[in-house]
C-alpha cells in the first residue's frame, strides 16, 4: 500500500508517496507450532472476510521460526468499538458462516485505515477454526468489555499473548 507523505524542506514540503512494512517473527518451538502457523497463513491467502481485509503478506520458515512480512495499514485501531465499524467486524468476522476466523477481537487488532476507512485485521495468529457461535459470542463480549474498561481507565488485566 502506498500513502501520500510530506518531505519537508524548511517550511515547505512536497508530496511523495510511501509505504510501510511490518516484520513479525514467531519463535515457534516445535515443527509443530511451525505447521500449524504455516496451515493459517496458508488458508489466510484466499480468504473473503467480505468487508474487512486481510493486509498483503509474505512469509517464510527458518527452523523452528515463522517470519512474516505485512503491509503496515497506517490508521486508527478502532475497529471493534467505534459503532460505524463495530457492526462490519461483527457480521463479517464473528458472525461469518466459515468455520474460520479470528478470535482476538480487541480493537487493536482491526485498523481502519484513515485514508480509504477499509477496515483490516492485522492478528494473523488468531486465525483459527472455530465453529461454535455462541463462544465467538463470547469472546466477542469480553474483549469489547475489556477494551471498553481500558479506555475509561479501569483498571483491568490484559492477556498478553
Amino acid at each position: 500500500m502506498k500513502y501520500n507523505s510530506n518531505l519537508q524542506f524548511g517550511t515547505t514540503h512536497r508530496v511523495i508517496e510511501a509505504s510501510f512494512k511490518l516484520t513479525k517473527t514467531m519463535h515457534c518451538h516445535d515443527s509443530k507450532n511451525v505447521d500449524e502457523m504455516v496451515n493459517k497463513l496458508d488458508r489466510l491467502k484466499n480468504e473473503d472476510f467480505n468487508r474487512v481485509f486481510i493486509p498483503n503478506y509474505e512469509y517464510k520458515v527458518n527452523d523452528n521460526d515463522v517470519t512474516y512480512t505485512v503491509d503496515f495499514i497506517k490508521g486508527f485501531a478502532l475497529g471493534t468499538l467505534v459503532p460505524k465499524y463495530a457492526h462490519i467486524v461483527y457480521e463479517d468476522v464473528v458472525q461469518r458462516k466459515s468455520e474460520w476466523t479470528f478470535m482476538d477481537l480487541h480493537t487493536v487488532n482491526f485498523i481502519v485505515d484513515y485514508h480509504t476507512e477499509k477496515i483490516y485485521a492485522v492478528d494473523f495468529q488468531s486465525y483459527t477454526k472455530i465453529p461454535n457461535q455462541k463462544d465467538r459470542q463470547e469472546c466477542w463480549d469480553i474483549c469489547r468489555k475489556t477494551d471498553m474498561d481500558f479506555l475509561k481507565g479501569n483498571d483491568i488485566k490484559i492477556n498478553q499473548n
